[in-house]
């Protein structure tokens, strides 16, 4: 599907749901500076499933993200400069969309396009995000406590990219959760190769937005696997995750098949399956 494909997407889209943004509203990202105006041709992630995305349409901040509508909540995102270039804030309040009701607030300070803390007003509680010498996330700490998850990363040569491999969260008594994520399935000839991620979101088992992109970049590859291990393990269920993707002409990936299987991997008891189409949208200079 090329370019043009993906406006119509987005327009028909527009057509069947207001919180889906008009092609005005697609003023977009930069992939090397996250949430950064730009003045060429752009692709925007309108929705996601049953998630509408929408973009501010004017002012400084034309192009970053402004509310995600989900069929129960939905979240508003506003942004204030510091003054210096390069450091801003984002505040994030999530509603419930039948009354209208803040269930949580969190303020994110962003320096050079990472976020380096957050201030969650709701339950105040606020968190350090530390990264790597390649500027990958490594941790994020709540602040005055030993509450931490760690980000783990493989090396592939052949691709020269770091990919996310675990999370691991830990308290005072230390490590109680893995999170496992493997970039494709089986082998031989019932093997489904890696897939390039070229529209990338925020791990969604994890603690992040899935939509704000101030944390870096996860991997080069779409997650095709993800176990959740209890620890210390002693023969405990293992949840898993299994995700197929349809890809388009252009790279993109226009679908998402999920399949959770709550027993662990093999296990077919309580077996849930669920889809999602991705829509995006090209904004054009002059539209």
């Amino acid at each position: 599907m090329v370019i043009q494909g993906m406006l119509v997407l987005g327009l028909l889209g527009a057509c069947q749901n207001e919180d889906v943004m008009t092609p005005a509203d697609t003023i977009g990202n930069t992939s090397g500076d996250n949430n950064a105006k730009v003045a060429a041709s752009e692709i925007k992630l309108v929705s996601d499933g049953d998630n509408n995305l929408q973009y501010h349409k004017t002012g400084r901040y034309t192009g970053y993200l402004s509310k995600v509508s989900e069929p129960s909540y939905y979240t508003n995102y506003s942004y204030n400069d510091s003054g210096v270039q390069g450091d801003y804030w984002i505040t994030s309040k999530r509603y419930t969309k039948s009354t209208n009701t803040l269930i949580k607030e969190i303020q994110y300070h962003v320096v050079n396009k990472r976020c380096i803390k957050s201030f969650n007003i709701t339950d105040n509680q606020n968190s350090i995000y530390s990264y790597n010498e390649t500027g990958r996330l490594n941790t994020i700490s709540r602040e005055g406590s030993s509450i931490k998850v760690d980000f783990n990363y493989i090396y592939d040569a052949a691709a020269d990219a770091e990919r996310l491999t675990k999370t691991t969260y830990s308290n005072s008594n230390g490590a109680y959760k893995e999170v496992s994520f493997l970039y494709s399935i089986g082998s031989g000839n019932w093997a489904v190769a890696p897939k390039p991620d070229k529209y990338f979101l925020n791990p969604v088992h994890s603690d992040l937005d899935k939509y704000l992109r101030i944390f870096g970049k996860f991997s080069d590859m779409l997650v095709q696997q993800v176990t959740i291990t209890p620890l210390p393990y002693t023969n405990q269920t293992k949840p898993y995750y299994k995700y197929f993707y349809s890809i388009d002409s252009d790279g993109y990936a226009i679908s998402r098949s999920q399949e959770y299987y709550p027993l662990g991997y093999g296990n077919q008891a309580g077996k849930q399956s669920t889809y999602a189409a991705l829509n995006y949208m090209a904004w054009v200079p002059g539209i």
